[in-house]
């Protein structure tokens, strides 16, 4: 039972570790499934794959959700700041590339890594504005905590 003079203590770094591993072995699991299982033909594959991604994604946000639910409000809006400070830099820096590149397309060659289809190169624009967002989200995040230290 919780003491009640005794306040909480928020999680620290190995909580965060915690939901960062459980995301990646579920996101592995979810890929070799949709492998294994998601490979039959039409909408039955497609039905599977669709499955297997919704689960992961569900457990994945409940353990974001507890690991939220468990840190203290200076975390809380560093994140929040960073989300929308860095995330939105992110999505404003690869949006200009992206349509530099699409209005340009012409006088530019794409690297081969990007892919040669329609599906290959939209994965990968979709892989690098996440990057570009990631990118944002850290550096927002480390100045947040740079400035309210």
């Amino acid at each position: 039972m919780n003491d009640p003079s005794r306040p909480r203590r928020p999680h620290g770094p190995g909580a965060y570790l915690l939901v960062v591993g459980a995301s990646l072995v579920l996101g592995g699991l979810a890929g070799a499934g949709s492998v294994f299982l998601g490979d039959q033909p039409g909408p039955v594959g497609t039905a599977v794959t669709a499955a297997l991604v919704t689960a992961a994604m569900a457990v994945g946000f409940t353990a974001c959700l507890w690991w939220w639910r468990g840190i203290d409000e200076a975390a809380r809006e560093a994140h929040k700041w960073a989300w929308w400070w860095g995330g939105s830099g992110g999505i404003g820096v690869g949006s200009v590339l992206l349509l530099t590149l699409m209005l340009r397309a012409e006088e530019q060659s794409l690297p081969a890594k990007l892919g040669s289809t329609p599906a290959d190169i939209f994965v990968s624009g979709m892989m690098c504005l996440l990057l570009f967002q990631l990118a944002g989200y850290s550096l927002a995040w480390a100045g947040w905590w740079l400035k309210h230290r």
